[in-house]
């Protein structure tokens, strides 16, 4: 929503509307943001909590007395695993090496991958499509944001939104898998959490909640790395990465792993919602503050920089330290030995090995996307001039060149334009869907 269409947009005015076969109830909703109501990007994540009728077939929005119908979707009640990583919409992507490192190592620990794509190299899109099939991801369109029918002027919303609005990505995962899963992650597709004593995500993190209701999250810091990959599918190893990455200097902002049931929205690297929140477990008794927990003895292992090496020059490489108590090794030789079989075996299946001569062997995005960010908020924020109230942290500018030899596929939609309401009017899509006909951009 423009937050600035209100002089303070949480206390606007809406009635949801449930109908169910038998009933219609009507309640005033409660909105909640995960953004500071100063930050300069004019559209901000908002949602919007109240309590309706069971076995919901309709759900309509009401303000100042104009109603539109919403389409709306059913939580998931059953997930594949119980641990879910939410990662962030890709656009222009073709790191597929990252995909693997990612999704094979989430799979030997027990999590399952829920992706946003916006645009995506249409042969690593054909790659992830034939991984969807085998059960071991998940996949959404996420959406440029459209507006078919305008008032008047307005300002551009994919220009003035935090990131491609990775916050509602994040926030969509969280409520579709809201009762279906006992962990859900908040990561990038190059944050790789590998569990340090344990055998699985949910040990690791039931050990660290270890029972407490004051913690309302997990908070890993991110560790940069510098590794190696190859552009030969056939030959992928993930120990090759590991073993031959090198710790940076530098670290990224941190990433949190939550219990869903304790939120209602999130942001891209934890929820600003949840600190200091006074929670009461029994009536008219003192509340306990939520807090989140810093775990110091693990970190994630951001594959910050990947080089292409020829694939028949392999060095052999070691085992680099946890980045969080720089002591263990960061994964056992077992583990790894696990995880390069589960590879292999996987890039056997005729439809995955078929696509290894068409996916990209260099990269082309990734450098200027890399740069562009680069210009846009990393250096503003590493000289500690990023001031929220000043830059909206977004490069929907960034210039990205077509490839005629580089075929992309990128989300689309029916986009809907609701009634004229003062002072907003919704808007809304349906029939997500990916095309050939866009190209690879934001």
């Amino acid at each position: 929503m423009n937050k600035r269409t209100a002089s303070k947009i949480t206390n606007y005015r809406i009635n949801l509307i449930g109908t169910n076969k038998t009933m219609q109830m009507t309640q005033e909703a409660t909105l909640t943001t995960e953004h500071a109501l100063n930050d300069r990007c004019d559209y901000s994540l908002i949602t919007a909590q109240t309590n309706l009728v069971e076995r919901m077939e309709k759900l309509e929005i009401e303000a100042d007395g104009v109603v539109m119908e919403v389409p709306f979707r059913k939580t998931k009640y059953s997930a594949p695993k119980p641990v879910v990583f939410c990662v962030s919409p890709q656009f222009a992507a073709e790191q597929w090496q990252t995909f693997l490192v990612q999704l094979h190592i989430s799979k030997r620990y027990g999590a399952h991958l829920q992706l946003y794509i916006v645009s995506m190299v249409e042969s690593y899109y054909k790659m992830i499509k034939e991984y969807e099939k085998l059960g071991l991801v998940s996949i959404e369109p996420w959406l440029t944001i459209k507006f078919p029918v305008t008032d008047g002027p307005y300002l551009e919303p994919n220009r003035n939104v935090e990131l491609r609005n990775q916050a509602a990505a994040h926030t969509d995962c969280l409520l579709m898998y809201k009762e279906a899963v006992s962990f859900v992650g908040i990561l990038d597709m190059d944050d790789i959490l590998i569990p340090t004593n344990a055998n699985s995500y949910y040990e690791e993190f039931e050990r660290e909640y270890g029972g407490s209701w004051e913690i309302s999250a997990l908070h890993y810091d991110k560790f940069d790395y510098r590794t190696i990959k190859t552009g030969d599918l056939n030959t992928q190893t993930i120990s090759s990465m590991v073993k031959n990455a090198r710790r940076l200097k530098t670290k990224d902002a941190g990433k949190s792993f939550l219990r869903p049931e304790r939120f209602n929205s999130t942001w891209s690297h934890y929820s600003r919602n949840s600190d200091h929140k006074p929670i009461f477990l029994t009536p008219g008794q003192n509340p306990i503050y939520w807090y989140k927990k810093l775990v110091t003895t693990n970190g994630i292992f951001h594959l910050k920089k990947m080089d292409y090496i020829d694939s028949k020059k392999i060095p052999g490489g070691a085992l680099p330290v946890n980045p969080g108590d720089n002591i263990t090794e960061l994964i056992s030789e077992k583990h790894l030995k696990e995880i390069d079989e589960d590879l292999k075996e996987t890039l056997l299946h005729p439809d995955i090995s078929n696509l290894a001569s068409t996916l990209p062997q260099s990269d082309f995005y990734m450098d200027i996307v890399f740069s562009c960010y680069n210009e846009s908020f990393y250096h503003i924020r590493d000289t500690k001039w990023l001031y929220n109230d000043i830059t909206c942290v977004n490069a929907f500018d960034c210039e990205l060149p077509q490839r005629e030899d580089m075929p992309c596929v990128h989300s689309d939609a029916t986009y809907h334009s609701g009634p004229s309401m003062f002072p907003i009017t919704f808007h809304y899509a349906t029939d997500s869907f990916f095309s050939r006909d866009i190209g690879c951009y934001q």
